[in-house]
């Protein structure tokens, strides 16, 4: 009886970590297989976005922003920045950029480091602005609702 006892122990720990053994094996490329999550930011519409500069750069580069009215295709626009330059300059440049990529439709004002941007009328459609790259060092970008 003692010996029907091990041998049934043995067959079951031997058929436990068989199939033990086949899960793993069939599971482990599914684990493989999956994609790192990665997130995605919603683009945020508004009728008026303000962007603050701060700091001085301390070596030349550039950014680069999207302006997209809602349901219309995106216009991409790069502002070149100098060693040096500091933030009232390149808010003076982002008013030059982001008024060329707008157009007739909304309106852009510079005051001292900060671009405000809004609609020129409500007919128009609401808009977003984004920072796609950013290549600079020692200047900071804040984009935010007016």
């Amino acid at each position: 009886m003692r010996q029907t006892i091990n041998r049934f122990r043995g067959l079951s720990t031997t058929i436990a970590v068989g199939a033990f053994i086949c899960v793993v094996i069939t599971s482990t490329p599914v684990f493989a297989q999956e994609a790192a999550g990665t997130a995605t930011i919603p683009t945020v519409y508004r009728d008026a976005f303000q962007v603050v500069i701060s700091g001085k750069s301390q070596t030349a580069g550039t950014f680069t922003m999207v302006f997209t009215p809602l349901k219309e295709e995106g216009t991409q626009f790069t502002v070149n920045v100098i060693q040096g330059m500091g933030k009232k300059r390149i808010a003076q440049d982002v008013t030059k950029e982001l008024t060329l990529a707008a157009g007739s439709r909304y309106k852009v004002k510079q005051n001292g480091n900060k671009v405000v941007i809004r609609r020129v009328n409500k007919q128009e459609p609401a808009f977003a602005l984004e920072i796609t790259e950013q290549k600079l060092s020692g200047v900071s970008l804040m984009i935010g609702k007016k």
